[in-house]
Formats: structure tokens, sequence, C-alpha cells
């Protein structure tokens, strides 16, 4: 027998000798032909009768069948050992009955073991699948780690990896909900309980034909051309056909922080070889924008490497350095963070403690952090991902400090992923939310870096160890204007998405004697409706100051005086925008959470999960009371400036002119309707802000410098009230403003200037106290401000579907069974519910403290 054998084929792995089929005469492996054929092979594959007879195909008889090649030291350790704890299991199966967990899980496996090959579809019915090795590995290791006890078995049969069997089991649970939801229904008919016939389809039929616009040309205003609309499509159908991209099937909201974060960078893989690859730039930052609705954490590690860490080679790096790095950037062979947080300080960007001190032997910097609290904190991407990080440091040449400066430092080796001598990295654990995105700590000891690796656009250090300082020392927090900008974009991600199941549920929902439909509820159309305008609202206002931003980051290359103008302003708007709308945007969120109910504590229904990823977005890039401060010292500044004759631009230009604002003001007895009431709304809010600017920078400049922290403390409160009524007076200009390039377009422009009116309502109904506490307002005003409140919220309800749909986000994106655009979301959520991970049988602990807690204990008597 050892004669026949002859090498056919030799590879890098190995060879094989022969490839052999054995007759098992009377499927008798002990017969010596069998046996003797057997003793001169490395595997054998036994094809087993029995096993075919029970419909499973391939019919391998996984007992049976040996190899020699499987040795943990050929096939690796995790391979090894879940082949043999397979075998096992099925052995146990086989020999005992008692275990009926083990039973259970091997009869599964049992199932698991068929494969749809296309050879045997005409045996199967089912149409052949290919699994990935390492699928294999983890789809067996998931089964016998008691992951899927809860799956039903048939769920195991004729499937490819463990997500298919899962997919399988929730289709199965769906069709029995539906069975069980028409098997029911006669019994309420008869007895007159209740019409359970479901009405969620026809109602979203019906809003939708009564909209007052065309849903499909908003969707191009709202995604900014139809060219950008088709490109999204495109990206949702790659997002939801890519198996790199798209999630595993089953509840992504019940993954854990390991496998989440695996994802999100198998994600960014995938995207970044699509980027290689096409030569569409938009399609590819329209994939990222699509992303970004699928999943938080990926979106904000797209973030973190490409607006933090890019952003401020951009904005602070000369030419010669972006050369060196924007290449390895762009192509993320160089992945970067922003370390800017420490333990001990967040928004006192002065006070941070890192040191990166000039060696002039070396010609190095000397990056060092001396104390616990100086430890960078938060860090996104530097948990453990990032090879390279942006540092602000305290800069020290010859003893001297030159405040804080931008720093290059190496973190990680790419090829290893091991972190560099003197860098320490921990990652901060499990947070309120993006548990996809590895925030870290950072620590530096005395970690040295070439001269050149300083950003040295604004600051510079020569050779021979000459500092030449920044000519403005605002210019090192401008990395973090669009940074704060971009708060408006996370906004209008996640309020989509939470609109849009929550205004399609209070369509399908009814509730009430005449069982209504609850979004025509007064106090639930009046809960969500602003928050449907100020969507729409912030998308113009976020367009017009990106567009602006854009121009103004290109001064920063062709004209650094242009740049530094505009850059007060800017940090003011930012600060002050990202201050009031996140806070708004955080105030929508929860309304959208109770409006469903007990429904959206569910995290199968994602709003609950939208709420805690949106929290970061408050306290990221700066506290917001940090923030509002700092749009208030700007004001106090401007006002300053405007009595001092300078000539004011941008968003306190108003100030020029306070003195004859105040002699103007409106004294209308009655709020003027539109299409007055927009200059009515500004012109209130342009009085308010005017007055108090001017009022709290007497009392500061009365206090002096001795004493201007103290006077400012005890005006604090006021100080960031006008800073948030100044922000919202500049948001309803910018949206006018915005909303012009689309007034040609009849189908929607009247429903954004509806939107606007609504918009202006807000602003006054937000801080009527305010007005009439400083008298602009009587009792009369706030009445008709407030009636005319609710009219407008009525008003946009009609179209309160529409407005959400012309959003365009699939239902896979959504991941929320209550608001599928089809409505009929009853099966839908009860199928969700019913696949998640052992919602059927006893728990684990029953046994160790139910069952002594509901078993009479016998013979017990008291010690006494």
């Amino acid at each position: 027998m050892g004669g026949m054998q002859e090498r056919i084929t030799t590879t890098k792995k190995g060879s094989i000798t022969s490839v052999q089929a054995v007759y098992v005469p009377a499927d008798d492996l002990t017969d010596p032909a069998p046996a003797t054929t057997f003793a001169h092979l490395d595997a054998t594959t036994v094809l087993s009768r029995g096993i075919s007879e029970l419909g499973i195909y391939p019919a391998v008889d996984p007992l049976d069948s040996k190899s020699r090649m499987l040795d943990p030291r050929i096939v690796g350790d995790e391979h090894y050992e879940t082949a043999s704890r397979t075998q096992q299991i099925l052995q146990s199966y086989e020999l005992s009955e008692e275990d009926k967990l083990t039973v259970e899980r091997a009869r599964k496996i049992q199932k698991f073991l068929s494969q749809p090959f296309t050879v045997a579809q005409v045996f199967t019915g089912s149409e052949g699948r290919l699994v990935k090795l390492e699928d294999t590995i983890r789809s067996f290791k998931d089964v016998l780690d008691g992951k899927h006890d809860h799956l039903p078995e048939t769920a195991f049969y004729m499937v490819g990896d463990i997500d298919d069997a899962t997919a399988k089991a929730q289709r199965i649970a769906a069709e029995i909900a539906v069975q069980s939801h028409l098997a029911i229904q006669p019994c309420f008919h008869q007895h007159a309980i209740h019409n359970d016939k479901p009405t969620g389809p026809a109602d979203l039929t019906r809003e939708r034909a009564n909209a007052s616009f065309n849903v499909e040309d908003m969707t191009e205003v709202i995604y900014h051309g139809k060219k950008n609309v088709e490109a999204m499509n495109i990206a949702y159908q790659m997002i939801q056909r890519d198996p790199d991209l798209r999630m595993r099937e089953g509840h992504v909201f019940d993954m854990t922080r390991v496998e989440e974060r695996e994802q999100t960078m198998r994600q960014i893989a995938r995207v970044i070889q699509i980027k290689k690859q096409t030569k569409d730039p938009r399609l590819v930052q329209v994939v990222f924008k699509a992303l970004s609705f699928y999943s938080e954490s990926f979106s904000m590690r797209i973030y973190v490497h490409e607006m933090l860490f890019r952003q401020a080679l951009k904005l602070f790096g000369t030419a010669e350095q972006q050369d060196k790095w924007m290449d390895a950037i762009d192509n993320w062979r160089a992945i970067g963070c922003f370390a800017m947080t420490e333990l001990g300080h967040s928004s006192n960007l002065r006070g941070l403690e890192t040191t990166s001190t000039y060696d002039p032997a070396t010609d190095e910097w000397v990056i060092h952090s001396p104390t616990l609290t100086s430890t960078k904190w938060w860090i996104g991407m530097s948990g453990e991902t990032a090879t390279h990080t942006v540092a602000i440091c305290q800069t020290i040449v010859g003893g001297e400090n030159h405040g804080i400066n931008w720093f290059i430092v190496p973190l990680r080796d790419p090829k290893t992923g091991k972190l560099l001598t003197g860098i320490t990295c921990g990652d901060v654990g499990h947070k309120y939310s993006r548990q996809g995105l590895d925030n870290g700590w950072i620590q530096f000891t005395a970690v040295r870096i070439p001269r050149d690796y300083m950003l040295m656009k604004w600051a510079s250090l020569s050779r021979e160890g000459h500092f030449t300082p920044s000519p403005n020392p605002a210019l090192s927090y401008a990395a973090l204007i669009p940074e704060r900008f971009t708060a408006m974009d996370m906004s209008q991600v996640m309020l989509s998405q939470a609109l849009t199941v929550s205004v399609r549920y209070g369509a399908v929902r009814r509730q009430g004697n005449q069982d209504e439909q609850i979004l025509d509820y007064q106090t639930h159309y009046a809960s969500l409706m602003p928050g449907v305008a100020f969507l729409y609202s912030v998308n113009v206002v976020e367009k017009v100051l990106t567009d602006n931003w854009v121009q103004i980051a290109a001064y920063a290359q062709t004209d650094a005086a242009a740049f530094m103008r505009e850059i007060p302003d800017q940090h003011g708007i930012s600060c002050g925008f990202k201050g009031v709308l996140s806070w708004f945007s955080t105030e929508i969120l929860e309304s959208c959470r109770r409006s469903c109910g007990g429904h959206a504590y569910s995290s199968y229904n994602a709003i609950a999960g939208l709420i805690g990823d949106y929290g970061v977005v408050t306290t990221g890039a700066g506290d917001n009371v940090v923030l509002l401060q700092q749009s208030a010292r700007y004001l106090i500044t401007a006002v300053k400036w405007a009595q001092e004759g300078q000539k004011l631009t941008g968003s306190v230009s108003y100030l020029n002119e306070y003195q004859k604002i105040f002699s103007n003001r409106k004294t209308a007895l009655e709020v003027p309707r539109d299409p007055l009431f927009h200059e009515f709304a500004v012109d209130a809010l342009t009085w308010v802000c005017s007055k108090k600017a001017v009022e709290l920078a007497a009392i500061l400049e009365a206090a002096g410098k001795a004493n201007f922290d103290q006077a400012w403390n005890a005006n604090q409160t006021e100080l960031v009230r006008l800073a948030e009524v100044h922000a919202w007076r500049y948001f309803l200009i910018l949206y006018r403003s915005g909303i012009e390039t689309h007034k040609n377009k009849t189908s929607v422009h009247p429903m954004l200037v509806k939107i606007g009116q609504l918009m202006d309502t807000f602003a006054l109904r937000r801080y009527l106290d305010l007005f009439m506490e400083e008298g602009y307002f009587d009792g009369t005003h706030a009445k008709l401000v407030r009636q005319l409140f609710l009219d407008q919220c009525k008003a946009l309800r009609k179209d309160a579907v529409a407005l959400v749909d012309a959003w365009a986000i699939p239902d896979y994106i959504l991941k929320a069974p209550i608001g599928k655009y089809d409505g009929n979301i009853y099966p839908a959520y009860f199928s969700a519910v019913n696949a998640a991970q052992k919602s059927f049988d006893p728990p684990a602990y029953w046994h160790k403290y139910v069952v002594p807690m509901v078993t009479p204990k016998k013979n017990c008597k008291s010690k006494l």
C-alpha cells in the first residue's frame, strides 16, 4: 500500500501525495481493507450513511474523520481547541442523555455541520455558501461557549456561518409572531375587546399622500444636490451588501466592547481600501457619511483621524511638513489621534502640564508628562489603534516657557502595534456609549522627537535655538473651531434617526377614546415639531458655516493676515453654536425617547443608544458652559471695541449701532404675522442682546482688573445666557440667508420658510422670561408668542412624516423596529425581542439562587 502512494502536488504549506476514495464494506471501518488503507493516510474524511439519512449534507462524520494535521503547531491553538471541543461535545452526546444543555448544544452542532454546498443544491434546495476558515472557527467557538443557546435547533440547519444562523432564527421568530398574531385575532374580534387590525401601514400611506411638498426635492436640499443623493444611495447599498461594512446579523446592541471595536476597525479598513480603489472622491466622502449614520463609533474614529489629527497638520504645519506627512495620513499609513485634554486639565489649555523641552545638543524635543494629572486623557484612538498623535505641550526653550504648541509624536510600531520607548498608553475602559471607539490615556516619559516634529507654520524654532512665537496666541486654538462646527453634523446624524423613529411611531401608535394617532395630540406634536424644524435649520446653517470656514482655512495657506482677522469671530461663533445647539439637540433626543413611551427605553429601538452616543458632544471640544463664557467674553470685548469706534464685522456687527438699537425699540402691541415675523424676532433678539452686553460690559469694566474674576463669577449665569441669546439670533439670520439658495425651488421653499417661522417663534418663546424681565415684552406679547408657537407646531405636524422621510434613512441603518418605513412595527419589534440572546431558557443562576429560595427545606429546625 505504501508503494502505491505517489507525489502528485506540492505547495508551500505541505504536500498531497494522493486523494483516494475508499469504499467501506458494510460501513465497517474495522474491515481490513479500509483499515489497511487508512494506516497510510494523513487524513480521512468519512462520509456517513447515517448522517445523510438525517438530511445533513455534506454527510461528514466528525468523530470518525481524522487528520494528523490537527495539531496546534500546524493549525494554531484556537483552531485546535475549537475542533477538539466540538468532537468532545459530540462524543458526550453519543454517550450520555443526562446533561440537557450538552445534548442541546451537540444537536445544534450536528445540524450546524450541514453546509449548503452548490453541488448539493439539488438535494437540499439551499443555495450554496462558502465560509471562511476564521468565520468557521468563530462560529463553532461561539456555539461551544453557549453564546447561542437561545437559538432554536432548526436555525443551525443548512446555513453558512453563525451570523446566518442568527438571521434564520430571527426569520423563524418573525414568522411565529405573525402566525400567533393571526391566530389570536379572531378571539379579540369575537369578544369585541379591541380591533387588532394593524393600521400602521395605512396611516403612513395617508400621511405621505397628504404631504405639501416634494419629498425627493427636499432630499436633494438636505444632501446638497441630486448627485450627492445618488451617491448616498449607492453608499447605503454598499453597506448593506459588503460583508466587511455591514454589521453582523443579530443584535448589534448586544455586542461586547471587543466585538464592537473589531467591527469598527473592519469597517474602517474596508473603507480605506475602497478609497484607494475608487477614482470618485465624492463616493468615498459619501460612504464616510453613510457609515456615520450606521455606526457612531465608526464616525468618531474617522473624525478623530480626519478632522482632528489631519486638520491640525493642515492648520499648524508648514508646507514642508505637510509634504512629509500628508500622504501617509491620507492613506492611513499613519493613524492619528489628538492629545489635548489631560487628567487634571480640560478647558484650561494654558494650564496644561505636558512639556516639550528643546535639547540643543541633539536638536530634539523631549516630550514629558511630569505628573499624574498631566496624563493625556480621553484621547480617542489612543487606547489601541493610533500610531501617531498631535500633542499640545508647554514649549520650553533655554529654560523659558513659550506657551502651548503642537507636536507630532509617534506612539506605536505600525507593524507590531507595540508601544515605542517612553510611551505608555492604556484604555479608559467602559464608557457611557461609543464602545467601538478606543478612548485612552497617554503618558510620555522623556520621549525624544526631531525638532521639525513641532508644527511650525505660526511658531517656529531654528537649529540655533531661536524661538519665533506665533503672531497671535489664539492661533493655537484654531483647530478646535472646525471641531466645534462638526457638532452640527453630529446633531443631524443622530437627530434625523431619532426623529424618524419617533415621528413614524407617533403616526402609527393610536391611543385614547377616539383611538387617535398620538402624533395628533398637542402635547405630542408640540414636543416633536420644534426638533424637526431644528433638524432642517441646522442642516442649512451648517452648510453656510462650513463653506465659509473652508474659505477661511484656505487663507491659512495663502493669506495669514486674513486668516488671523477671521479667527476671533469664528472662535466666538463656534463656541456659542456648539453650546446652544448641542444642548438643544440633547433635549430633542430625550423628547424623542419620551414620545415613544417605554418602547424607546429598549436598546433594540435605537433611540437610547443615540442619546448615549450624543452625550460626548456636549462635553467634547470644550464643556458647553465654558464655551458659552468664551463666547460671552468675545461679546464683552466687542462692546469695548464698538465704544472705542472700531468697525465690527461678522456675528457682532450689530453692536456697531447699539445706541441706535436702544432708541429704535419696537413697541408693537401685537406680534406681527408672517412674512414680517422673522424681522420682528431678529429685532427683539438684537435689542435684548445689545442691552445685556452693554450692561454686563459696564459691570466688568467698573470692577477693574483687580476684581475682574470676582465680578465675572458673580455674573456668570447672566453671561452664559447672553451668549445663548446671541447664538440663537445669529443662527436664525444664517438660516434665512441659507434658504435663499433654494428660493426658486417652489416645491420645497415654502416649507423651508415655514420651518424658519417656527424657529423664530421658538427662540422668542425660549427666552420669554428675559424679554419680559428687560421690559421688551409684556404679558400680552408672551401669550401671543406662545399661541403662535402652538399654531405653527400644529401646521408643521401635517407634514411630519414626509419631513423625516426626506432624510431617506433605510430601515437597516435606523436599526429600530418601531420606526420601520412601512409602519408594520409590532411584528418586527416582537421578532427582534424574541431573537434576543437567551430570552426563553431559564438563566444560568436559576439552580444556584432561585431553587434554594423556592424549595422548602426539610427537617429544618431552629437551634434555639
